[in-house]
């Protein structure tokens, strides 16, 4: 469920984009092309190439984490200076970067995000689980600055 923040008129507030993505991998292409359309239409195509490898990185492994819901959430916020992007999940376990065997199809992600990233790193937080009480959960996030 797409939710726009119409960015102030001084061109110094951020433009901001907010996602809710089902979580089955086939939702990946979909979100690697929305997120490319964009960064286009906020005139930051020159993040393309290193923000969406570090998003769809953090997608990949956020979509794998089942939520009340059945989405997964992002949000995009273009600042003057940088992009960042935020990935929410309901796992309260930290990201960490792991040696993969080189013959392994996975666990290079967060290595990628990691070499690409101006910064990166991520957030505890909590959701509410629609029943007055909370589910914990982080939001992993990245920053690519001009």
């Amino acid at each position: 469920m797409p939710v726009t923040v119409a960015p102030a008129r001084n061109n110094e507030a951020p433009e901001e984009k907010g996602w809710g993505w089902t979580q089955q991998p086939a939702v990946v292409p979909l979100a690697r092309k929305v997120f490319r359309k964009w960064l286009a239409r906020v005139n930051a195509s020159h993040f393309e190439e290193d923000a969406t490898l570090c998003f769809m990185e953090l997608l990949t492994n956020a979509i794998r984490i089942p939520s009340p819901d059945g989405l997964t959430n992002t949000t995009w916020t273009l600042y003057p200076d940088r992009l960042r992007v935020e990935v929410r999940d309901y796992s309260p376990d930290a990201p960490y970067l792991a040696s993969s065997d080189p013959e392994s199809e996975s666990g290079r992600g967060l290595i990628l995000v990691h070499l690409l990233a101006d910064k990166w790193g991520y957030d505890h937080c909590s959701f509410l689980d629609g029943n007055g009480g909370y589910l914990p959960g982080k939001t992993v996030w990245f920053e690519l600055h001009k």
